[in-house]
C-alpha cells in the first residue's frame, strides 16, 4: 500500500459575538499603610529589595531640616521594610549619599536595582543654597551603587535650567526613558515624554503625543510589563484631582487613556502609581484621608502565573498520495472519501472535519466513463482529539465596548470533572461561570485568563488548570 501524507494547516474557527463583570471594587482591597506620617506627606513608592523606598517631607535626624521659601520642608527618601504580608518595619532615612539640602523627589531603578533615576533639585549642594534667588528647577539625575553606597551622580542630558524635567521611569531594560516636562513645545503644563538610549545615549525628547497629554498636567509615569503606561493626571473628567491613567502604544501610537475605577480612583488626589507584574498588588498615594498617604492594593482573585497559552484545536488537513498517476494520461480519476459521508473528486483534498473523532479517510480509484469505483489506492485511519487543555471560546478581536461573549464549555481535561471557572480579562475585572460576558473599555492586547477548579476528590483535593488567550481590542472604526 502506498504512503498517504497528511499535511496539517492551522485553522481557525471565529465566532462574532460580543455585561460587565465583577467591579473593581470588589476585586481589590485597598490599605492606608501603617508607616505613613500623621502629619508628613509621604508618596511616590517604588519597589526596592524587600520593601518600598519613597519620597517624605517628614522630619529626619541626618540632615539639617532645610525648609523652601514659604518654610515648607523639602523632601528626602525613606526606606521602609515589609516584614510580611501585612505588617511594615519603621521608616528610616535612605541612601544618606543622595540627600541634599534640597528636594530628592520622585525615582525609579533599573532592572538590576544598581542604578537608580531620580528627581532632584538643579542647584543641590549646601554651598550654593544662600544663592539662590530665583526658581531653582528640578531635573533627572542617575546614581550608581558600588555594592555599598550610591555615588557618580550624573545629571540627565535634557535637563535644563529654563524648565522642570522629572518623575522618571526606565523601561525596556533600560532602552526607553519617561518621564514627565514643562518643557516648552508641549501641550499643556505638563507633558509625558520619552527618550530612546541609542549607543548609549539619550535621544531627544519625543511627547507622547495629544491623545495622551492634555492642556493640564500628565505625571508620574509607571511603565508595567505589560506594555501599559500608568500615568495621573488633573484632566478633565477625573473623579477630583489627580486621577491614574494608564495607556498603551498599539501600532506605534499611543491610544486613549483609560481611567482607573474606585477604589484607585477618588475624589482626591491620587497617583504614583505602581504595580508587580501581575498587577495582583502594588501601591499608589493619594490624599483622600488626610497629607499624602501611601495605599497598598491587592487583588481578591489572584492571577495564575505559568498559564499555558491556548492552543486552537485543528480539524483541517491536506491530503494528497504521493504515487498517484497523472490524471491527463490515464482514463480514471481519484475520488477522496472522507469517512464521514464526504467525497472530493480530486488529487488532492483539502478538507476540515465537523469535530473530534475517528474517520476512515480512503483515497480510492474512480473510472471516469462509469463513475464506479476500480479500487482502493489507499486508506488511513484520521483520529482528530481535542487538545486536553482549559478552552476559552470567545472573538480573537474586538472593538471598545463590545459586550463580549466567552465560555470555557470546549474545555477538554480527561478524569478532570469541572467545579468552578474563573475569569480574569487583564483589564481589572473577574468573572465566575462557564459562560461570561466583557466589556472592554480601551484599546489593548489583553490575556484574558481561564482557571478551572475540579470537584473536591474523596480527599477533599482540587485541582487547578488555567490557560491564557491573547485577546485584540480595537477603537471602533466610524463606519462600523
Amino acid at each position: 500500500m502506498k504512503r498517504m501524507i497528511c499535511h496539517i494547516i492551522p485553522f481557525f474557527f471565529l465566532s462574532v459575538i460580543g455585561s460587565n463583570s465583577t467591579d473593581a471594587q470588589d476585586t481589590y482591597q485597598v490599605e492606608n499603610l501603617s508607616f505613613n506620617s500623621r502629619i508628613s506627606d509621604d508618596f511616590a513608592p517604588m519597589f526596592f529589595e524587600d520593601g518600598i523606598v519613597f519620597c517624605s517631607n517628614r522630619k529626619n535626624k541626618v540632615l539639617t531640616n532645610y525648609t523652601t521659601v514659604d518654610n515648607e520642608p523639602l523632601l528626602d527618601y525613606y526606606f521602609v521594610q515589609r516584614k510580611d504580608s501585612t505588617d511594615w518595619g519603621r521608616a528610616t532615612t535612605w541612601s544618606e549619599e543622595l540627600l541634599s539640602v534640597f528636594n530628592e523627589g520622585p525615582a525609579c531603578f533599573s532592572e538590576d536595582r544598581k542604578t537608580i533615576y531620580f528627581t532632584r533639585n538643579l542647584t543641590a549642594d549646601k554651598k550654593s543654597r544662600k544663592d539662590i534667588t530665583g526658581e531653582n528647577n528640578y531635573g533627572i539625575f542617575t546614581a550608581s551603587y558600588n555594592g555599598s553606597t550610591w555615588g557618580d551622580i550624573t545629571p540627565f542630558i535634557h535637563n535644563s535650567p529654563d524648565y522642570k524635567t522629572g518623575h522618571p521611569c526606565i523601561a525596556e531594560g533600560g532602552r526607553y526613558l519617561f518621564f514627565a516636562s514643562d518643557m516648552p513645545g508641549g501641550y499643556g503644563k505638563s507633558d509625558l515624554y520619552v527618550c530612546t538610549l541609542t549607543n548609549g545615549e539619550w535621544g531627544d525628547p519625543v511627547n507622547l503625543g495629544s491623545a495622551v497629554n492634555t492642556s493640564t498636567s500628565e505625571i508620574y509615569p509607571f511603565y508595567h510589563s505589560s506594555g501599559r503606561l500608568y500615568f495621573s493626571s488633573d484632566r478633565s473628567g477625573s473623579a477630583g484631582g489627580l486621577d491614574i491613567y494608564f495607556t498603551q502604544e498599539i501600532n506605534g501610537e499611543w491610544i486613549t487613556p483609560t481611567h482607573l475605577p474606585a477604589p484607585f480612583n477618588s475624589g482626591s488626589d491620587d497617583f504614583a502609581f505602581i504595580a508587580d507584574d501581575l498587577i495582583e498588588t502594588g501601591f499608589f498615594t493619594s490624599n483622600r484621608e488626610r497629607n499624602d498617604d501611601i495605599y497598598s492594593f491587592r487583588t481578591l482573585v489572584p492571577k495564575y502565573a505559568g498559564c499555558d497559552t491556548l492552543q486552537e484545536n485543528n480539524y483541517c488537513y491536506v491530503f494528497y498520495e504521493t504515487g498517484a498517476y497523472d490524471l491527463d494520461t490515464v482514463p480514471f480519476s481519484y475520488e477522496w472519501d472522507m469517512g464521514d459521508g464526504t467525497k472530493i473528486r480530486s488529487i488532492e483534498a483539502d478538507y476540515c472535519f465537523d469535530g473530534p473523532g475517528s474517520y476512515l479517510v480512503k483515497l480510492n480509484v474512480v473510472d471516469k466513463l462509469t463513475g464506479d469505483v476500480q479500487f482502493n489506492q489507499a486508506s488511513h485511519m484520521i483520529e482528530i482529539n481535542n487538545v486536553e487543555q482549559a478552552y476559552i471560546n470567545s472573538v480573537d478581536t474586538g472593538y471598545v465596548g463590545d459586550n463580549i461573549r466567552f465560555d470555557g464549555l470546549q474545555t477538554n481535561l480527561p478524569d478532570f470533572t469541572v467545579g468552578e471557572y474563573l475569569w480574569n480579562f487583564d483589564d481589572g475585572n473577574i468573572a465566575t461561570g462557564a459562560e461570561v460576558r466583557n466589556r472592554f473599555t480601551s484599546p489593548g492586547i489583553y490575556q484574558v485568563q481561564l482557571v478551572v477548579k475540579s470537584t473536591p476528590d474523596n480527599s477533599g483535593n482540587v485541582r487547578e488548570v488555567c490557560v491564557l488567550k491573547r485577546l485584540v481590542i480595537m477603537e471602533r472604526p466610524p463606519d462600523v
